[in-house]
């Protein structure tokens, strides 16, 4: 007859091969799932380099200029004139480099003289005239 540590035995044995069964079940969908995954990946980044190839043609300079001198008169397109955006002479100066707090140039911005011919964005008021 069955004693009773046989019984238990035999059922932590059929609960061990169903919990082995179980895992084993569960990696293999997970396996697939990140398969499916990675496959999706090579396809989006295959499309993106279409995508890219398709771009840098269609934006070939080459290309647009032919094509703005085949459909010039069609579209009204005139060749622009440098001058019309500006001259250099309008470009700002480049504010100076001011010292970075964070490392420790704290005092050297404090003692540091203002410049007063430095430009910004605001409105003249007039009230230096």
């Amino acid at each position: 007859m069955l004693r009773s540590i046989d019984v238990v035995m035999i059922g932590l044995l059929l609960g061990g091969a169903a919990f082995t069964f179980k895992v084993k079940h569960d990696s293999e969908v997970a396996i697939e799932k990140v398969t499916k995954l990675q496959n999706e990946i090579k396809t989006e980044q295959e499309s993106l380099d279409i995508l890219k190839a398709d771009w840098s043609l269609l934006t070939d300079p080459k290309r647009l200029q032919v094509l703005v001198e085949r459909y010039q008169g069609q579209l009204g397109i005139e060749q622009l004139d440098p001058q019309a955006i500006g001259t250099i002479a309008e470009i700002p100066v480049k504010p100076p480099q001011l010292p970075d707090p964070d490392k420790g140039d704290i005092a050297s911005l404090i003692e540091a003289e203002p410049d007063n011919n430095l430009k910004t964005g605001t409105v003249d008021s007039g009230a230096s005239q």
